[in-house]
């Protein structure tokens, strides 16, 4: 009976991810809150090239700030959810190797504007915000232990408060006049405090990195084991942000502005699906070697992702222009379209976050021979697209790809789940689709932003006359209030 699935287990897993995802969501909610507050003001005073200016900036470190984890991230919380008592091994190895990382990445910040031939306030801002890379990496280390415990409460609260300091941060340095440096400034100032919230929260659990015991032949072993993690997180995150850098080649900052407001929208609702996977990641990790566990475990966390995906991407489509310009202004009315071109890209981008986790755990390699190539298409239509149809031609280099993305990347973890048969599959895809185009047909019909609070009525709706819930989700769902 050892291929057996464990209801007990996996009803243990199913509250835990359950809880951690409402956690981190509920916080994750709250920081965006704060970033779409802070998106309507600077939408409304900076022009849209000012704006651009900051979000390349942000682009620029946000890429050299996940290259700098060098796959330390999966490893840690793949080994210490195994093994709690390699908590402070990893924690002194993580932070000492992230840290010469982001030195290092920081100089390159510092050369970056002047090989490109950025502007000198564009160029200030980089090497500004990029002492953010340097805190980051200090914090990370606890961030990924906590997720290893599956225990998300510390990092959550972190994340509202730093969001808040941003917020408020920023606020003040603009209406004092200060531009994208000031701004970069109070980044920094939120990584800062974070560091030292984390740090606290870590001692509280008995975390000490204990650096006597630092020996340079277990940094180099953590890092050989981390670096074939390290390639797929560079390479998804130069292929998520490669497109502000072409742009701001191609068409100027204006461009970047555009795209990127329309970007950081659309981030609130995909920001959902990452916290998700988060949760999943340690629990999918305790589960390899148990094929049968892991398969049916990846299959109702994908089911669940592509059932809150599609009435966003619907919605998404519909209420592109309105939302845009009720949350950052009438100045980006022109990038209306392409916000609705990149709302189609929500569904695959929630599905592509569980066969990430499935190859994380059970083959690297190929997780990152498919991201290499999607970086190489991407980089490539985006030079085809951006010269012919501007700045929609980076939106439908961003949503061919990721379609494509999805089928391969569950046609590489297909042995991981092949226990599930076809019709399993068939069978959760029938209710949500229907559910979703009737939605869909009412905001062709009755288009406007009551959507808002129609479309989930509606779509709950079909979902419950169809049947789309069946006895377990329903006690998954139950799980999440019961008592541990």
């Amino acid at each position: 009976m050892s291929g057996a699935p464990s209801p007990r287990r996996g009803e243990r897993h199913g509250r835990r991810i359950s809880r951690n995802t409402l956690l981190l969501a509920f916080s994750e909610a709250a920081a965006r809150f704060c970033t779409w507050a802070l998106i309507l003001f600077l939408g409304r005073h900076w022009p849209v090239s000012l704006y651009g200016q900051y979000a390349l900036a942000l682009n620029w470190v946000s890429i050299f700030a996940v290259a700098g984890e060098v796959g330390l991230n999966a490893l840690t919380v793949r080994e210490v959810a195994r093994r709690k008592n390699k908590a402070s091994f990893y924690l002194r190895h993580v932070m000492a190797l992230r840290s010469g990382f982001a030195i290092v990445f920081w100089l390159l910040l510092v050369g970056i504007g002047w090989v490109l031939h950025y502007e000198p306030l564009l160029m200030l801002a980089l090497v500004v915000m990029g002492l953010r890379l340097l805190l980051d990496a200090l914090e990370g280390g606890y961030i990924y232990l906590f997720q290893a415990h599956q225990d998300m409460a510390p990092y959550a609260l972190a994340n509202v408060l730093g969001a808040l300091i941003r917020l408020a941060g920023i606020f003040l340095v603009v209406r004092a006049g200060g531009q994208v440096m000031g701004a970069g400034s109070i980044w920094v100032l939120a990584s800062a405090f974070g560091l030292g919230w984390m740090v606290w929260w870590g001692k509280r659990r008995g975390w000490k990195p204990d650096f006597s015991r630092f020996r340079w032949a277990d940094s180099w072993q953590v890092l050989r084991l981390a670096v074939p993690l390290a390639a797929f997180g560079t390479l998804q995150t130069l292929y998520y942000r490669v497109d502000s850098v072409i742009l701001k080649s191609l068409m100027g900052n204006e461009a970047v502005g555009f795209y990127d407001m329309a970007t950081r929208i659309l981030l609130v609702v995909l920001s959902l699906s990452q916290l998700y996977s988060m949760a999943v990641y340690p629990a999918l990790a305790s589960l390899k070697g148990r094929e049968r566990d892991f398969a049916r475990l990846a299959f109702r966390c994908s089911r669940f992702l592509f059932l809150a995906a599609l009435p966003l991407t619907v919605g998404g489509y519909f209420l592109a222009t309105p939302l845009l310009v009720l949350v950052a202004g009438p100045q980006y009315a022109p990038a209306g379209p392409v916000f609705a071109l990149l709302a189609l890209s929500i569904l695959p981008f929630f599905l592509a976050n569980i066969y990430v986790d499935i190859l994380a755990i059970q083959d690297t390699f190929k997780l990152n021979a498919q991201f290499a190539f999607l970086l190489s298409l991407n980089v490539g239509l985006n030079f085809i697209l951006i010269p012919r149809w501007q700045v929609s031609g980076a939106a439908w280099a961003t949503v061919g790809c990721e379609y494509l993305g999805v089928v391969l990347g569950f046609t590489l973890a297909a042995p991981y789940l092949r226990r599930l048969g076809k019709t399993a599959w068939i069978r959760s895809l029938a209710a949500p689709a229907i559910s979703a185009g009737i939605m869909g047909l009412g905001l062709w019909a009755w288009p406007g932003l009551q959507w808002l609070v129609l479309g989930p009525v509606v779509y709950g709706a079909g979902l419950w006359l169809l049947g789309a819930l069946d006895a377990e989700d329903w006690k998954r769902l139950k799980s999440v209030a019961a008592v541990e």
